[in-house]
């Protein structure tokens, strides 16, 4: 008997930092956006990509970071934790994933995780990575509003492994079956482009990592 054809399916994490954040530099910000800290409910201060990546280590499921050369606080923590890295000279999202993909050509799925959303939880990325199909795509919702992590399956392999678009995998939404999941988690939409949008004080924002998403439901 076979026993690679009774193997357990992989979905694993792409966790992509390898934008410029223009954004946040050209309204004030004094720092790389990935590197610009802010505390959690527990008062630790991180920064933006180290509490983005936690969620995705806490998460159990394979992590694989895709960032560029210059990035040497978040090569020295994924060498630190372990994380494999992939260092590409672009910053275009789309041909990030694509490296990230063929590099994790092993895996079942992949979940597209940017690195400026540092306030999705390890639960979410669970519960995502656990709706995975192997035909189409599955994307997080809150309110009628389309949210992150998005997690591809298999039939993508290809089409992911050649993006070279800005819009990263926008497009590839309308080309496979798109399965939604109804989220009560604003944390999906909420990115970091701005320094305004850094928590300060005592209002701490990253999710707990032990949410309870039970009773999301897959259309």
């Amino acid at each position: 008997m076979d026993k690679s054809k009774h193997r357990e399916k992989t979905t694993g994490i792409l966790v992509i930092a390898a934008g410029l954040g223009q954004r946040f530099t050209e309204a004030g910000g004094t720092i790389d956006k990935l590197q610009a800290e802010f505390a959690d409910a527990s008062g630790q201060r991180r920064s933006v990509f180290v509490h983005s990546c936690l969620a995705a280590q806490r998460s159990g499921l394979p992590v694989c970071v895709v960032t560029r050369p210059a990035q040497q606080a978040i090569r020295l923590y994924c060498r630190r934790e372990g994380i494999p890295t992939i260092l590409v000279e672009n910053t275009r999202m789309g041909e990030s994933i694509a490296a990230g993909v063929r590099h994790t050509a092993e895996w079942d799925g992949w979940l597209i995780h940017l690195a400026d959303m540092p306030f999705i939880s390890s639960a979410t990325l669970r519960l995502v990575a656990s709706k995975v199909v192997e035909d189409g795509i599955v994307r997080p919702v809150f309110r009628a509003s389309p949210g992150h992590p998005v997690g591809f399956g298999r039939c993508a392999f290809k089409a992911l492994s050649a993006l070279t678009d800005e819009q990263g995998a926008r497009n590839l939404l309308t080309q496979f079956p798109l399965y939604t999941i109804e989220l009560q988690d604003e944390a999906i939409l909420r990115d970091i482009d701005l320094p305004s949008q850094l928590p300060t004080g005592e209002e701490y924002a990253v999710a707990k990592q032990s949410g309870d998403e039970s009773g999301a439901e897959l259309d």
